[in-house]
């Protein structure tokens, strides 16, 4: 069996960004961690819809245990995405035309 997806970023970096984070908002790391944590348990159906709308498209990737949704507002070329981890921690990109062929 496969292992959940994670967030690849040292404990380090994650520290760092949550710190960022919450200097920008105003709130605490304690706060962050523990929003991070009530976002986890949430089943991914309603995460996503939570985030992404109803109608938002995601696809699941079982070989990267990730969920893909589509970025719709990307009008440039290729295919956009954002891409949730088990852990719920995320990224976005930019997949370049002809890179499925």
């Amino acid at each position: 069996m496969q292992k959940p997806s994670r967030d690849p970023r040292s404990p380090a970096e994650q520290e760092a960004s949550l710190q960022a984070i919450a200097t920008r908002t105003g709130t605490s790391v304690e706060e962050l961690c523990r929003l991070e944590q009530a976002l986890r348990e949430i089943p991914i159906n309603r995460y996503l819809e939570g985030c992404f709308g109803e109608n938002h498209g995601a696809f699941y990737d079982p070989r990267e245990d990730l969920w893909i949704v589509p970025n719709h507002a990307h009008d440039g070329p290729g295919f956009a995405f954002t891409a949730i981890r088990s852990d719920r921690s995320w990224f976005a990109g930019v997949v370049p035309p002809g890179a499925f062929q």
